[in-house]
């Protein structure tokens, strides 16, 4: 007559134990996951508004002589992005501008344009933005740069 010493498979509670670990492991990987995403979302708006003042003062140096006269000049105002009316050309394109920053970041985006006159003289593009859905980021995030016309 045999007998059996040795347990011949896992028991449930090691089964149940083993299944637990591997959730709280999971759990922490989605989270990691999460949080890259919105670090993502924030490196991609950005870029984005990098790209757009950049592309504003192209703008500029194309039609500088208006830029220069103050024509292009835009508040960044709080609480409001209101694109100019009229069909002046500084219009048209500060209102198009306008429409591609709120199309590729959102409609929470707006822009502003400050030149000063003279020979010598500089443009200050600024773009603000919501960042606030990543952790620690502004819900008015501001991008300048100015540029020598």
């Amino acid at each position: 007559m045999t007998t059996i010493s040795h347990q011949a498979g896992a028991s449930l509670i090691e089964v149940a134990v083993a299944l637990f670990v591997l959730s709280i492991g999971l759990l922490g990987m989605a989270g990691l996951q999460m949080a890259s995403l919105k670090a993502n979302e924030s490196s991609y708006e950005r870029s984005a508004a990098v790209l757009g003042a950049y592309t504003m003062i192209d703008r500029l140096r194309a039609d500088a002589t208006a830029a220069r006269a103050g024509s292009y000049n835009l508040s960044l105002a709080t609480g409001s992005c209101t694109a100019p009316g009229g069909t002046a050309f500084p219009s048209v394109q500060l209102a198009a501008w306008l429409t591609d920053l709120q199309s590729s970041m959102g409609a929470s985006a707006c822009g502003g344009v400050s030149c000063t006159a003279g020979a010598t003289s500089t443009c200050v593009v600024s773009v603000r933005w919501d960042d606030s859905r990543v952790s620690g980021g502004s819900a008015s995030q501001v991008f300048r740069i100015e540029a020598r016309l």
